[in-house]
């Protein structure tokens, strides 16, 4: 633990002391952008369960069928069914306002549930939509849409974005007459960690006492999802 602290504050120090030299020489400081487009090729879906019995053990039993029944359609769609995720079931009691009694009363005991995973074959979102409809889910409460090599279009992006310095550096040192040195230092807003949350966002489907009311439509996307990254450059004004 002692050698990964003194590393840390290693690397703390000289990425200060860079960045206190480049404080120090003439240079110029020029900004980059790169953006990486695609398609998503992959679909985050949040499936919710939700019961409300007489008992509780009415409620749970109701919740655990049904379950079993949405992880049956649901592994017929996933190439690993270990990436599925089930939430323990969770219990409460359901209460209802009561204009006439102006208070909320009991309706009965209620068992919730959510089952996540991702899609890798959008083709197949129209048909998966269809079975998991003819299941007693309460909603497909979330999808959000992504791309697999997401990691790899950041990196991508971040090069563009460097170019992009460069060649705003070099324009800007021909309009203003001067030579320019080494690149001494770079900061960048982005990591190919950040491509989990370039998303785009789908509305739900909701279903209830077997007849489904649809609230807002779930599609294969068709929107574009932007991977972008910037970059502060400072390069060395020659003497």
């Amino acid at each position: 633990m002692k050698t990964k602290i003194t590393l840390l504050l290693t690397l703390f120090f000289i990425t200060v002391s860079t960045f206190a030299q480049a404080q120090d020489v003439p240079k110029i400081n020029a900004w980059g952008v790169g953006m990486v487009t695609a398609f998503p090729n992959a679909a985050n879906i949040t499936l919710s369960l939700r019961f409300v019995k007489p008992t509780l053990k009415e409620a749970v039993n109701e919740n655990q069928k049904t379950a079993k029944e949405v992880l049956a359609v649901v592994k017929r769609y996933v190439s690993d069914s270990t990436t599925v995720k089930v939430s323990l079931i969770a219990t409460d009691k359901s209460m209802r306002w009561n204009a006439a009694l102006k208070k909320d009363v009991f309706t009965g005991f209620e068992s919730t549930q959510r089952i996540i995973f991702t899609l890798t074959d959008l083709k197949a979102m129209q048909n998966f939509t269809e079975e998991i409809l003819k299941t007693r889910i309460y909603e497909i409460e979330r999808v959000s849409y992504s791309h697999t090599d997401g990691a790899a279009f950041i990196k991508q992006a971040q090069e563009l974005a460097i170019n992009d310095a460069i060649e705003t550096t070099k324009r800007l040192a021909r309009a203003s007459g001067v030579t320019t040195g080494a690149i001494i230092y770079i900061e960048t807003n982005s990591s190919p960690a950040n491509a989990i949350s370039t998303t785009s966002e789908s509305e739900s489907f909701q279903a209830y006492n077997k007849a489904m009311t649809i609230s807002e439509g779930v599609t294969s996307s068709g929107q574009l999802l932007n991977f972008s990254a910037q970059v502060s450059m400072y390069t060395a004004i020659a003497q």
